[in-house]
């Protein structure tokens, strides 16, 4: 007797792509009609008079059920054939390809019947699993020694690599740190990178001179007459230069010493009555 999915079939498939026609219902009150009018098609075949979106969302859901529910009883058909018949139906999977395994049985069942009598299989079976067996161990040792081999070499190599990133990022830092340009001076207006920072202070402090006070004096000067300074590098450079040059020569010459011996012999000579 064929199957009908109205009455034979215990379920039916409830899709999760619903969910969305089900939240674009108005009210709970018309997902509830909905899920009824969905019971009542799949149990008994009944329409129930439906409208709006509720009628629309039960038409699109019904053809899935109809489709499962024929697919269903195509089934069941093939089944009872088979059944008739008194042999199980072969599976297939998705490219058509039958049960391996069903034929692998039946063939083993088929040479168990043609081997002879008064043949013992068994006696050899225990030697022959051993051998298996023990291959089989030396196998697994070898392929763990292969991976312990590999993951030192792969674990080495990897540890260089590291150590090889992380002198790179401190380099580039180290670099990037001297680059980054910062703003100095009362006003902010005096922009340096470090390095340039650097390099003037140093030169400062060998001449004694001070950095902070030609960096003020820049920056007071630009924020007085509303400019900008696209160098300033360069004119502290050349300041620095002429007040060094400058220091430099106004330093007083070390005085020569002064041999007095003469001036005792002429004090002790000398003739004042020439005077009176």
């Amino acid at each position: 007797m064929a199957k009908n999915f109205h009455t034979d079939n215990k379920a039916f498939m409830l899709y999760k792509d619903w969910e969305d026609i089900f939240q674009a219902l108005d009210s709970s009150e018309e997902i509830g009609e909905l899920v009824m009018a969905l019971f009542a098609y799949a149990k008994r075949g009944e329409t129930p008079k439906l409208s709006g979106g509720t009628k629309i969302a039960f038409l699109m859901m019904r053809a899935a059920i109809e489709r499962d529910g024929i697919a269903w009883e195509e089934m069941c058909a093939q089944r009872s054939e088979c059944g008739k018949k008194g042999d199980r139906p072969k599976k297939s999977d998705e490219s058509g390809n039958t049960d391996e395994k069903a034929e692998q049985t039946a063939a083993s069942a088929d040479n168990a019947e043609e081997k002879p009598q008064g043949i013992n299989d068994t006696a050899e079976k225990p030697k022959a699993f051993s051998q298996t067996e023990r291959f089989s161990e030396k196998a697994k040792k070898a392929d763990k020694d292969i991976d312990i081999d590999i993951d030192k070499d792969t674990d080495k190599d990897i540890d260089k690599d590291t150590d090889k990133d992380i002198d790179k990022e401190k380099k580039k830092d180290a670099g990037t740190a001297k680059s980054v340009v910062r703003s100095f001076g009362t006003h902010k207006n005096i922009m340096l990178t470090s390095e340039q920072y650097n390099e003037l202070e140093s030169r400062c402090r060998s001449v004694g001179l001070s950095l902070e006070s030609y960096i003020s004096k820049l920056s007071q000067w630009l924020f007085t007459k509303g400019r900008h300074c696209t160098d300033p590098y360069r004119i502290i450079s050349g300041w620095i230069d002429n007040d060094s040059k400058r220091k430099t020569a106004a330093k007083p010459k070390e005085r020569q010493g002064c041999d007095l011996s003469w001036y005792d012999d002429f004090a002790m000579n000398f003739d004042l009555s020439k005077f009176f």
